[in-house]
């Protein structure tokens, strides 16, 4: 068991949580101080609350669209009604793990040997799962990994002297023909040409 009343303790001149929780949920003020049973959708919040912490950058980027994601948790773990409940799930349990999962992402790419099974592991969810999200949102895995190393060879290329296969090994990449193909083909040329501009 867990104790949670923070839920129900949002300034209220912020984002309007307080009452918005109070429309989801009937008798939320009641519910300080109680005891509420651990997992599900409270200890999702705890989990994406703890991610926050450690990547606060994060929170500037999407403030409004976490505080809603957050809410909808709350709201649901809180006990919702049943079609505030349907809509929050639809709305907040996958877009929160969505962005758990960028977030591991972003943070992990530069590792030669991260894989989709790896970031599945780390967001404690099936790596099928991970895939449905990541696809759902645009695009899988491996164009999302590639794109985030390949922008910030781009970015240390710019920046850096360093020889350029340090710098794209750095980035996470582990074969310096396949990276020379990759940079030409997204950006059109070269990495040494890149670094000329």
């Amino acid at each position: 068991m867990r104790l949670i009343s923070a839920a129900v303790h949002f300034r209220p001149a912020r984002f309007g949580a307080v009452d918005s929780l109070r429309a989801m949920v009937a008798d939320v003020v009641n519910l300080v101080g109680c005891e509420l049973e651990p997992g599900g959708a409270l200890s999702l919040v705890m989990d994406y609350s703890d991610l926050l912490l450690r990547h606060p950058a994060a929170a500037d980027e999407a403030g409004m669209a976490i505080a809603s994601h957050l809410l909808d948790l709350a709201a649901i773990g809180l006990g919702a009604r049943s079609d505030v409940a349907a809509a929050a799930r639809r709305r907040g349990l996958r877009a929160v793990r969505l962005k758990c999962v960028l977030l591991i992402l972003e943070a992990r790419f530069h590792e030669p040997d991260f894989s989709a099974q790896k970031l599945a592991s780390a967001a404690g969810l099936s790596e099928r799962y991970v895939n449905e999200l990541l696809f759902e949102a645009g695009a899988g895995f491996t164009t999302r990994l590639t794109e985030l190393r390949l922008r910030k060879a781009a970015d240390l290329l710019g920046l850096r002297k360093d020889r350029i296969s340090d710098i794209a090994f750095a980035c996470g990449f582990n074969d310096l023909s396949y990276f020379n193909r990759c940079f030409r083909r997204r950006f059109g040329l070269t990495p040494t040409a890149a670094r000329g501009k």
